[in-house]
């Protein structure tokens, strides 16, 4: 499981652009909360500093009590394989069959290939798509992608998992379906934080919510408070 702590957190591009502002949230271990707010709002810079994509300009975001931007660069890659990411552009290799897509990040951290097999199968199960595991994916269609997406960000079984706009382009049902299979690896003790814009299905969540307004934690996150993530 994953406990999170921003503190101060402030982040500021070379262009002048203050992307986050002085903000301080929390997280427990084993919750689901939404990041959600207006485009610019600075949701995808929130997810890209927790993945060490990028580093604070000001302030400390400590994960498990680690303060991640003091990382040295070759304990990174360790740190990213408890790390399970979705993308709304899934980043998928289109010369790759479903199978390999999903079976990459375990053969990069050198799992044994009948593990490989058994875990990469299984992920492709969970979110009904094994029967299309010999399949490229330019041949399927833009929800079976982003399922894909979300097998491969799940088969290393991380501690935390990373969703930036996960149901963009989405119909509601399927929308819906990715969101419960979240919420089944929030229950076996997976810290999930949600990137969305889409009010009428987080609300229909029940979920903590942490909203931001231009780079900053806005009034409403307070409304929002409770189990799972706070805001100082």
């Amino acid at each position: 499981m994953a406990q999170i702590e921003f503190r101060d957190v402030t982040k500021r591009f070379d262009n002048g652009t203050e992307a986050l502002r002085s903000v301080s949230v929390s997280f427990e271990e084993g919750s689901m909360t939404f990041l959600t707010g207006h485009s610019g709002a600075g949701k995808s810079t929130f997810l890209r500093l927790l993945l060490r994509l990028d580093l604070p300009t000001r302030g400390q975001i400590f994960v498990n009590g680690v303060n991640i931007a003091q990382l040295p660069d070759r304990h990174i890659p360790a740190y990213r394989q408890n790390i399970g990411a979705v993308f709304q552009d899934h980043h998928l290799l289109p010369h790759h069959t479903v199978y390999a897509n999903v079976a990459l990040p375990l053969r990069v951290g050198g799992m044994h290939e009948r593990d490989v097999v058994r875990r990469a199968r299984a992920a492709l199960s969970r979110v009904g798509l094994l029967e299309k595991e010999r399949m490229l994916p330019p041949h399927l269609s833009t929800g079976e992608q982003q399922r894909v997406g979300i097998a491969r960000a799940l088969v290393n079984r991380p501690r935390l998992l990373l969703a930036d706009e996960p149901t963009g382009n989405l119909d509601p049902e399927l929308s819906r379906d990715i969101m419960r299979l979240f919420e089944q690896f929030q229950e076996v003790g997976t810290t999930v934080i949600i990137a969305s814009h889409e009010r009428e299905l987080i609300a229909a969540m029940d979920k903590p919510i942490v909203e931001l307004s231009h780079g900053a934690l806005s009034e409403a996150s307070d409304e929002h408070r409770s189990e799972g993530s706070s805001v100082q």
